[in-house]
């Protein structure tokens, strides 16, 4: 069971939630004291914090200060009272954080924790999927929809596999969910693998996922464009299989 850090005042709006997710997640409380903070921390690592804003202490600096030196990798929830939203400079540094504004929809906060550790969350059944935790997650985007069938076959038994049918479709999953590794193709109808990997790279918490592109585009102009972005890799297809997989896991090492 995943440990969400949960830090804030103790009160309705932090008492209810913190309810609600003990059932999905091993939730440890903190009061919105820097000192308390170091000191759990001191015991064990954990794999998202979720701070409540609400009324917060001056100790709101220094909280997210400690984030941001020594926790850079783990994802960062904030709820906001409403109105009242973090700035970019508050969150400057934290590679991957959101903002939801309170009172927040528990089965919302459920789901946006899942989504930002990169798991899945039943609806219907209102349970966390603890299976998906171990496994990475590719990204493949192509305008044929016939090609993204055949790698969802082909990766769906190893990896968690997203598709994407346009760069715009690959850019609202990426904020959804950074994946580990993107299959990226080349001629794409309005945005390009060109234009789709320069978007990516602007996003701070993607500019470093490795990009395979995975394209029959093979003249040497649009190659070159292409390195100039510094890919992982440029295959052409069709690819073989066991070429692909080894690919992909050499850059997931």
């Amino acid at each position: 069971m995943k440990k969400v850090f949960f830090i804030g005042q103790y009160n309705t709006l932090f008492e209810e939630p913190n309810n609600y997710l003990v059932s999905y997640f091993n939730v440890q409380v903190c009061v919105d004291s820097h000192y308390v903070m170091k000191s759990i921390l001191k015991l064990s690592k954990p794999d998202l914090f979720l701070i409540s804003m609400l009324a917060i202490s001056q100790d709101k600096s220094k909280i997210l200060n400690e984030i941001r030196y020594n926790y850079p990798d783990v994802p960062v929830i904030c709820m906001c009272p409403p109105g009242e939203p973090m700035t970019a400079l508050d969150l400057e540094d934290i590679n991957h954080h959101c903002s939801l504004e309170m009172p927040v929809d528990n089965e919302v906060l459920v789901e946006t924790i899942c989504n930002m550790l990169g798991i899945k969350y039943d609806h219907d059944n209102k349970q966390v999927n603890e299976d998906i935790y171990h496994r990475k997650c590719v990204l493949a985007v192509d305008d044929n929809v016939f090609q993204l069938r055949m790698l969802n076959e082909l990766l769906k038994d190893r990896y968690d596999v997203q598709l994407a049918e346009s760069g715009m479709k690959a850019l609202t999953l990426i904020g959804k969910r950074v994946p580990d590794i993107i299959l990226l193709d080349y001629e794409m109808p309005i945005c390009d693998g060109k234009m789709t990997l320069q978007m990516i790279r602007e996003i701070d918490e993607a500019k470093d996922v490795p990009v395979i592109f995975l394209t029959g585009v093979k003249d040497s102009e649009h190659i070159k464009a292409v390195l100039d972005l510094h890919p992982a890799g440029y295959i052409l297809k069709p690819a073989k299989n066991d070429l692909l997989i080894e690919e992909i896991e050499k850059h997931l090492l």
